[in-house]
């Protein structure tokens, strides 16, 4: 049971260090190249954010839990994810995480994790327009 639990937990932070890394990748080919860190750690923060919204929109409309988003919780979220994923991804663990997933290992991978990634980020934008349409109604 354990060995499992570190398996999974490696699985996530696997996963989150690939986030990170694509969208980091992200801002060093757009336009805004001056602060790829921040803008990673920003656009990143952005979708996790959203993702907490729209299951707290999801359980206050299923009657589970009460909705507790407005503009003040949405902003103070955001900072604070925001600030913790800046401070957890310095220059030189970004290094390494771009170190590991260039190796030859993951190259085998590297197909699957951008399905993955793709999934997540078009999952995130459409469940923004498809979830208010489920249980139609006013959230306080």
């Amino acid at each position: 049971m354990i060995g499992l639990t570190v398996n999974l937990n490696n699985v996530s932070i696997m996963i989150f260090d690939f986030f990170f890394l694509k969208f980091y990748n992200g801002i060093l080919k757009s336009s805004i190249p001056e602060t790829p860190r921040f803008g990673a750690s920003f656009f990143f923060g952005l979708f996790i954010n959203v993702n907490i919204l729209l299951l707290n929109m999801l359980l206050s409309k299923l009657n589970i839990l009460p909705y507790v988003y407005n503009k003040m919780v949405t902003t103070i979220c955001l900072f604070i994810i925001v600030s913790i994923l800046f401070l957890i991804y310095k220059k030189s663990r970004i290094e390494a995480i771009k170190l590991n997933f260039s190796e030859e290992n993951f190259k085998s991978k590297k197909k699957k994790w951008n399905v993955i990634f793709t999934l997540y980020v078009v999952f995130t934008i459409l469940a923004v327009f498809i979830l208010p349409f489920y249980k139609p109604g006013y959230l306080p």
